[in-house]
């Protein structure tokens, strides 16, 4: 599972910016649709920019590159459901590559029965995430630069004594883990008290770097176990929307901040 700040609704304007690709935001609800980063270009020589496509794809194999190709058009998209930097950076290596071919944006389509070819498609090696358990999969609001985060998030409550001991212990667990996000927000009952726990990373794929996937399964278990150690239980106490956790968010381990936060 890809952890961390993504693009689907909105460009990240002042933080990229494409001579040739369009920036097409994803589809949300019964449309359904990926966000995109795409162009068609007319190329003067296309075998000799599909081969340098292909070499870009070859170093860059964790995003979905797709291809269309007829005479001396090309389609180029880069896409997913969410858009981390990685993607971004392998749209700027593209539109190197175009500009080395002397490729000129067009707007003229393709017509029926173009070849299409898959040149790179992620292969996350960590088990799919499942609905229902004690960590649940959640997005957040834009942020800075119209970013959003991935992130898996805690209910529970435990007694407040054993607050500080369950975040450190959850702190380690993060380590251990890779993941370089952890945060909360708190609301006391009497001696227990409520926390809301984030556990996310931050830009993915900043350069090129290679995207750093989290074993959501492994994670539940050891957040379960480790919240069970401290006397916790899953669930917040008390009513909605008096006893919701909301004092915070409390920082324990951050990056990106301006993106995550």
């Amino acid at each position: 599972m890809l952890l961390g700040v993504y693009w689907y609704y909105g460009f990240p304007e002042g933080l990229y910016h494409f001579d040739f690709f369009i920036f097409r935001p994803g589809l949300g609800g019964h449309a359904d649709g990926p966000a995109e980063l795409t162009v068609t270009v007319h190329a003067p020589n296309p075998a000799a920019l599909l081969d340098q496509v292909r070499a870009v794809a070859a170093r860059y194999p964790e995003g979905h590159l797709f291809a269309e190709t007829h005479g001396l058009l090309l389609r180029l998209t880069v896409g997913d459901y969410a858009l981390s930097d990685y993607a971004f950076h392998v749209a700027s290596e593209l539109e190197q590559m175009l500009r080395q071919q002397q490729a000129t944006a067009t707007s003229e389509p393709l017509p029926a029965g173009a070849q299409f070819l898959r040149l790179a498609a992620p292969q996350d090696p960590t088990p799919p995430f499942h609905y229902g358990g004690i960590l649940q999969a959640v997005g957040s609001a834009p942020r800075k630069y119209r970013a959003e985060t991935s992130s898996l998030r805690l209910d529970c409550h435990l007694p407040a004594a054993r607050k500080a001991a369950f975040i450190e212990a959850l702190d380690q667990l993060c380590q251990e883990a890779g993941l370089d996000v952890l945060y909360y927000f708190d609301h006391e009952i009497g001696q227990q008290v409520n926390l809301m726990v984030f556990f996310s990373n931050g830009r993915q794929g900043v350069g090129g770097a290679p995207l750093r996937y989290t074993d959501p399964a492994a994670l539940a278990t050891a957040v379960a176990a480790c919240l069970t150690a401290h006397g916790g239980q899953p669930n917040h106490l008390g009513r909605y929307p008096d006893d919701y956790p909301e004092r915070g968010p409390h920082a324990v381990r951050l990056v990106d901040a301006d993106f995550v936060l």
